[in-house]
C-alpha cells in the first residue's frame, strides 16, 4: 500500500497495518470487563500511540469505548457505548446514553466535559481571559437587547 493510500485507509494516522489493526480493536470493551479494567488494559498501548503521534485524525482528543454486538447472519458490529477516555485530562468520561441517533453524540458529551469539568482543558476553544472578555461584552452589549440584535456567535464562544 502506498503512503497516501495508507494515510487514507488509516484515518490520517502514520501507523503500520498491524498498529492500525491493534488501534481499531483498542476501543472494544471485552465481555464482563468494567470500564476501569478496559482503560487499565489498553492504557500502555494507548500511551504508545499518543507519544508516537499514531492516532487517527478524528481521535486526537479522545478514544470512544465500544461493545461488540453479534448480529445473527450479519456478523458483529461495535457501537459506541457512551464512555470515552479524554486525552486532555486522561480520565474515563461518561458522555451519557445515546437516546437518539444524533451524529457526533459523544463529541457533544465531550464538549460538555471540556466546558465544565476537564482538569486538563487542552481542547476548550476559549481560554479564561478570552472567556472573561466575551462575557463582559455580552453582559454590557446585550443587556435588554432584543433577540434580533443578539449575537449567537459570541454566545457560542462562551460554550
Amino acid at each position: 500500500m502506498s503512503n497516501f493510500s495508507s494515510l487514507i485507509a488509516h484515518g490520517g494516522s502514520n501507523c503500520t497495518d498491524a498498529e492500525w489493526d491493534e488501534y481499531v480493536h483498542m476501543g472494544n470493551v471485552h465481555d464482563n470487563e468494567t470500564s476501569s479494567e478496559w482503560m487499565d488494559r489498553i492504557w500502555p498501548r494507548l500511551q504508545y500511540f499518543r507519544k508516537n503521534d499514531l492516532l487517527p485524525t478524528e481521535s486526537k482528543k479522545y478514544l470512544e469505548a465500544r461493545k461488540l454486538v453479534l448480529v445473527p447472519t450479519l456478523g458483529t458490529y461495535a457501537p459506541v457505548i457512551g464512555l470515552v477516555i479524554c486525552f486532555s485530562c486522561d480520565q474515563l468520561i461518561y458522555t451519557g446514553e445515546r437516546t437518539a441517533n444524533i451524529g457526533n453524540y459523544n463529541h457533544i458529551g465531550m464538549e460538555r466535559h471540556w466546558k465544565f469539568s476537564c482538569s486538563g482543558n487542552k481542547y476548550c476553544g476559549v481560554n479564561y481571559d478570552e472567556y472573561l472578555k466575551i462575557k463582559q461584552k455580552s453582559n454590557s452589549a446585550y443587556s435588554g437587547a432584543s433577540v434580533s440584535t443578539f449575537n449567537f456567535d459570541d454566545m457560542y464562544a462562551l460554550h
